[in-house]
């Protein structure tokens, strides 16, 4: 249910390598290589298929969720070059103070950090801007290499929540639930 207007970070975040910025059309490079890879559509709401016309529209619901109130959805950016590499969003869910994470990075930015990064940033300041208590993510048993990813950006992980998926052929699948919450 959309709310109130959300804020982005006031201050740039980033750790000297990469950083996390608002969407804009220039980014629709990165929506075009996040749609050639089969892994990232398939749980997101990047198209499946590029074209212009829906990478821009991609990136104008990520722009409008902040608006909407519903979420912040950023660039994943690599400061060498203010390339968007991926993204990074944390979701409202329903529960009061409680938000999701999600992240993406392209195929050809993976194993340099970069989700890490981005999930380490956008971690204490969702905390402080949006008054969270809980950040969680919701990641499939197979997917390990997210998993490496929330354990190495701080995340605990808290437990399995059984059939909470169905995948693309209408199977259950477990969810593995990993959360953060202020120190």
């Amino acid at each position: 249910m959309p709310g109130a207007p959300l804020p982005y970070p006031s201050t740039p975040l980033s750790d000297g390598r990469f950083g996390v910025r608002p969407w804009a059309e220039a980014d629709l490079d990165c929506v075009r290589q996040a749609s050639e890879d089969p892994e990232i559509p398939r749980g997101t709401t990047v198209p499946a298929t590029f074209t212009p016309e829906e990478g821009i529209a991609f990136l104008h619901r990520q722009m409008g969720r902040a608006t909407d109130g519903v979420g912040v959805s950023q660039a994943i950016v690599d400061l060498s070059d203010d390339r968007a590499v991926g993204l990074v969003v944390v979701s409202l869910r329903p529960q009061p103070r409680v938000g999701g994470l999600g992240y993406w990075v392209v195929p050809a930015a993976r194993g340099r950090g970069a989700a890490t990064v981005g999930g380490r940033l956008i971690m204490p300041w969702s905390f402080e801007a949006l008054g969270l208590q809980r950040l969680e993510a919701w990641v499939e048993p197979t997917n390990l290499a997210s998993q490496r990813v929330l354990l190495r950006a701080g995340f605990q992980h808290e437990g399995r929540l059984r059939n909470f998926f169905t995948t693309a052929d209408g199977q259950p699948s477990d969810a593995l639930v990993f959360a953060a919450v202020p120190r």
